[in-house]
């Protein structure tokens, strides 16, 4: 089999333990058919590694693909425990994935965001123990008890997160996210009955702005020199960096 050589970044998986994040995004995927048997649908297409998406890799000459938790992943869990809990579960899961097959598939570690030091702890493992080659946040973290606060990465609450990720030296890869129905619902929400407007075709590219914008600007990229950002969903990452400038 020839293969072209395609590192394919963005894959989004899920694990039995997480199967219950899609619940809320699947409102909007396919509205009007957020149901069990929509939810399961999806729920097996992205539990497939091994299947159908290593046929379809071979098909197009994917020759290696980085595998991580679907949007929102822990940033949409407000509560810390069951983020901590959940981005760890899943970490494990994924490495015994990617061991069934490791010269087609790696990792990037799922994070929780609410508390820094565990974030950068978890990462670390990630990293060390399990061979993954950096993690993924679902842009800000939602915290509070009403489920509505968020939390962004360029303030100095977050620099031992950064420090772990300079010493590492790996990347953090800045994923979109929907917001969840209790923003959407929330009178301070911007879409409200624009749902239109949700998801790769403007929201996506509006939300992680705010948030590119601030860690750019913030002084972290100086702090910590090492640091690496990806960024995905954001044809205009470009655009917004050197106006930045």
């Amino acid at each position: 089999m020839a293969f072209k050589g395609t590192v394919a970044v963005e894959e989004a998986v899920i694990s039995p333990n997480t199967a219950w994040l899609l619940q809320e995004s699947q409102q909007i995927l396919t509205p009007g058919d957020s149901g069990k048997q929509a939810i399961e649908a999806h729920q097996a297409r992205l539990m497939d590694i091994h299947g159908s998406r290593l046929d379809a890799m071979n098909a197009e000459g994917v020759e290696y693909m980085l595998l991580s938790l679907t949007s929102p992943g822990c940033q949409g869990i407000p509560d810390q425990q069951l983020a901590e809990k959940t981005a760890t579960e899943f970490n494990d899961w994924l490495a015994g994935e990617v061991a069934k097959n490791p010269s087609r598939f790696g990792g990037l570690a799922a994070i929780s965001m609410h508390d820094p030091f565990q974030a950068a702890s978890e990462l670390e493992r990630a990293v060390k123990e399990s061979g993954f080659y950096g993690g993924i946040v679902n842009d800000y973290q939602l915290t509070g008890t009403d489920g509505l606060e968020k939390r962004f990465y360029d303030t100095p609450f977050y620099d031992p997160f950064w420090n772990k990720v300079q010493e590492l030296d790996v990347p953090v890869y800045f994923h979109p996210r929907y917001p969840s129905v209790k923003e959407l619902e929330a009178e301070t929400s911007v879409y409200g009955s624009r749902m239109h407007l949700l998801g790769a075709g403007v929201q996506f590219h509006l939300d992680l702005s705010f948030h590119i914008y601030a860690m750019c600007s913030s002084g972290i990229l100086v702090l910590f020199t090492v640091v690496t950002e990806s960024f995905a969903y954001h044809s205009t990452k470009v655009f917004l960096i050197g106006s930045l400038d």
